[in-house]
């Protein structure tokens, strides 16, 4: 968790670049912001930045977005970490599936640039 005085840190795990800078931008300054590009990565890098918050895509290259969060969640130094999934699937299945695995909150694709940030900042506060 951050400091007092630091930024808090959120992890983008998108396939998509474009749109993982598109919420980086969204985001803005307030927050220091990494980046992981398919499921493998995203897991190291859950590791190594300890981030506050995860934005998580679902359809990810390696290992799938369901799997890195229930995989977060039965780690006890990873479980504080607040997830909040993004993708186009927007089934209820799908939605009831990201809170069995332990997400926090769940965003579908297409949003309104607002939505992001709200949710960001309610997982964070």
């Amino acid at each position: 968790m951050a400091k007092k005085g630091t930024k808090k840190k959120i992890l983008i795990i998108e396939d998509e670049r474009n749109i993982a800078e598109a919420e980086g931008m969204l985001l803005g300054n307030d927050y220091e912001i990494s980046y992981a590009f398919d499921g493998t990565e995203g897991l190291a890098k859950v590791r190594k930045f300890k981030p506050d918050l995860i934005v998580l895509d679902l359809m990810l290259p390696h290992r799938g977005g369901y799997d890195i969060c229930f995989t977060i969640r039965q780690d006890p130094q990873l479980a504080r970490i607040k997830v909040l999934m993004v993708t186009a699937m927007n089934q209820q299945v799908d939605k009831t599936k990201g809170v069995m695995v332990g997400a926090d909150d769940y965003l579908t694709k297409p949003f309104e640039p607002q939505q992001l940030v709200a949710q960001v900042k309610k997982l964070l506060s």
